[in-house]
């Protein structure tokens, strides 16, 4: 792959990593509808949690692969990545302490938390598993 094509790759990646922080930014800001209080899938958390737990999950997602998945070492450690996200999740929090009809909800952070955990380990997890049964990327 020529310089000039793997710097719009990563370009392209850092702009898909942009763009799901500025959703989560205005689904943080926007006023919910009443519906996101109902139970989600299996009746055990309500669509909100779900929310956090996918959209949060999503974001890492996105940002473990524009900083990890290089040919050379990684930029960051993949435990970083979680923290970097939590961290977005809880300035949302407080930003939503600011605005009326939203409030600030520890729930939310720790869904946040699992969502980014969850990737970061599977992918992890994945990638050493890949390596020990001789994929390498090339």
């Amino acid at each position: 792959m020529s310089t000039r094509s793997r710097q719009a790759d990563r370009s392209l990646r850092w702009l898909v990593v942009l763009v799901v922080t500025a959703i989560l930014f205005v689904a943080a800001v926007v006023e919910p509808s009443s519906d996101i209080a109902r139970s989600g899938p299996f009746g055990l958390l309500t669509q909100a949690t779900w929310l956090h737990v996918f959209g949060y999950a999503f974001f890492s997602l996105t940002l473990v692969y524009a900083l990890l998945d290089t040919p050379d070492e990684p930029t960051l450690h993949p435990a970083v990545v979680p923290i970097i996200v939590v961290a977005y999740g809880i300035l949302l929090e407080l930003v939503q302490l600011l605005i009326p009809y939203r409030s600030f909800g520890v729930g939310d952070i720790l869904a946040d938390a699992v969502g980014a955990v969850v990737v970061v380990a599977v992918w992890a997890y994945g990638r050493a598993a890949l390596a020990a049964l001789g994929f390498r990327r090339s």
